[in-house]
């Protein structure tokens, strides 16, 4: 679980995002990357069940997100994020946070 928290302290650091609440446990880390103060990255892995679920949060609703579970990933594309668009690969976290930083900058959000 280290690899990860350093991977998100990393990418915090390098897109100015503030690691609001950070939690651990010997198979999960599940970690929110302030971008405003309503506005924010979660990321929740899961080791023992292959799990990433990552969601760009907006007050309390997601309006981007993606989950794998066990190698099957699926999109919440910010034009509908409650469908699910099923996906070959899951993305990387910086990868994932990149494209949420463009959605809130489309969104004259940032």
């Amino acid at each position: 679980m280290t690899g990860i928290i350093h991977e998100i302290e990393t990418i915090a650091d390098k897109y100015g995002l503030k690691i609001s609440s950070i939690d651990v446990t010997d198979v999960t880390v599940m970690t929110r990357l302030e971008v405003l103060p309503s506005i924010f990255i979660q990321v929740y892995r899961n080791s023992k069940k292959n799990k990433l679920n990552m969601a760009l949060i907006l007050g309390r609703n997601r309006i981007y997100g993606f989950d794998s579970e066990g190698g099957i990933a699926h999109e919440h594309p910010k034009e509908d994020p409650e469908s699910h668009v099923l996906n070959r690969k899951e993305p990387e976290i910086e990868e994932f946070v990149l494209n949420c930083l463009n959605i809130l900058k489309d969104k004259d959000l940032l």
